[in-house]
């Protein structure tokens, strides 16, 4: 096969990807079943490792990501030990997950190129304005409360997986932008802050908040280094202190502060999150993110306690920690915190190796690419979103750049 066909079919692995980009959006099935775009990234894959690996015959593995391979390695053992012990698929099931995180990664690092991210950006303008129409069209799923209120989940299951999936989409435009140029990212701003408001997600609101604070404050430390008027800066500096002191003066709940006499807003779910730390104490805190299962059995975290199988873990005496009239009392299946979750199903030894290769690949950012890092690692330390292909694809875009203009100085050389 010459390099015309070669490239002719790393074309179609290209298309494939961008319709894995775009399916992704769209739930058929529950939450973890395969969804359609999967089937995509799937087919992209398979050509993308018969063209690069079989013909080409390039190196399978990156060398960035030789501790990704050792904390899989760790994944497998850890997990397939204890679905040897307990024979419950859940810990194969989610063994799955990082194969196909893996190759969500390995598949994007090998397509990765200036035409491959303008094509993916500009699907991810598509599934933004989509989800936008969506919900103005009241074509949209909704979830809803048991006292009525509805948060708006578009074409997914869950209002957060709503919200993370164009959380993620705006990123990696903010990504491409930094790269490539492009004056359109104010617009698709603007719009995805629209759906996170409708989604309610105030984990997301989080992110974006991040996100949106380091911009601000990134502009203004450029312009305060070339600045010959320090004072004005210090004195634009203690204003924005004191608004944001102000702001918070204004959005804090009351005392009897309840949330089902509001008007059910994206404002009233973070008075509700106020309101319940504010009574309440770190039980109350850790049993909010599905955490207290840290200090109960603290163990695992040294050697990991496996992923899934989340019933092992019951309340037990915490439950006479937790402040009462705070919180109702209802079990959920993991720590709402991705590198929390990764520490305690898999140990001191994984989350390091692990830690250290996400730290690899931020060392590689460029400056204005490290807010958008920085905005989703804040965020995925509220909900755990590392299953998703979107959270790693942040992380490792400019590291992906780089590698492969290394590999292509070699190849010249």
């Amino acid at each position: 096969m010459n390099e015309k066909s070669n490239n002719k079919y790393l074309f179609y692995a290209e298309i494939l990807f961008c319709m894995f980009v775009f399916l992704k959006q769209f739930y058929l099935l529950p939450s973890g079943s395969i969804g359609i775009g999967d089937v995509f990234l799937i087919f992209s894959a398979i050509i993308v490792f018969v063209i690069s690996t079989i013909i080409k015959k390039e190196t399978i593995l990156y060398p960035y990501d030789l501790y990704w391979y050792a904390f899989i390695v760790f994944v497998i053992i850890i997990n397939g030990s204890y679905f040897v012990g307990t024979k419950n698929l859940e810990f194969l099931k989610y063994i799955v997950y990082w194969l196909y995180c893996t190759i969500a990664i390995w598949t994007f690092r090998k397509l990765a190129g200036k035409q491959f991210f303008n094509r993916i950006a500009k699907v991810c303008k598509i599934n933004i304005i989509l989800q936008v129409m969506i919900y103005c069209l009241g074509l949209g799923r909704y979830y809803h409360e048991g006292w009525g209120g509805g948060r708006f989940m578009g074409t997914f299951n869950d209002p957060n997986q709503c919200a993370f999936f164009i959380f993620t989409m705006l990123l990696f435009l903010f990504i491409c932008q930094c790269y490539s140029g492009g004056f359109e990212f104010g617009i698709f701003f603007l719009l995805s802050i629209f759906v996170i408001y409708v989604t309610k997600s105030t984990g997301m609101f989080l992110g974006v908040f991040t996100f949106g604070l380091l911009y601000v404050m990134q502009k203004i430390v450029l312009k305060y280094k070339v600045s010959s008027n320090k004072r004005l800066w210090n004195l634009f500096f203690l204003i924005g202190i004191l608004t944001i002191c102000l702001v918070l003066y204004i959005i804090w709940p009351a005392k009897n502060f309840d949330i089902t006499q509001s008007g059910y807003t994206l404002l009233s779910r973070i008075q509700q999150k106020i309101w319940k730390f504010s009574h309440g104490n770190l039980a109350d805190l850790l049993y909010d993110r599905s955490a207290e299962r840290l200090v109960q059995y603290p163990q695992y975290l040294l050697y990991g306690a496996g992923e899934g199988g989340f019933e092992r873990f019951p309340l037990g005496d915490f439950v006479y920690k937790i402040s009462p009239g705070v919180f109702v009392m209802e079990f959920t299946h993991e720590i709402h915190s991705s590198f929390f979750e990764i520490w305690f199903c898999y140990g001191v030894v994984p989350a390091a190796i692990l830690m250290l290769w996400i730290i690899k690949n931020i060392r590689a950012c460029d400056k204005r690419i490290l807010i958008a890092v920085g905005a989703i690692l804040v965020e995925s330390f509220f909900l755990v979103n590392y299953r998703q292909p979107f959270f790693w694809y942040i992380i490792v875009y400019s590291s992906t750049i780089r590698s492969n203009r290394e590999r292509l100085c070699k190849e010249v050389g």
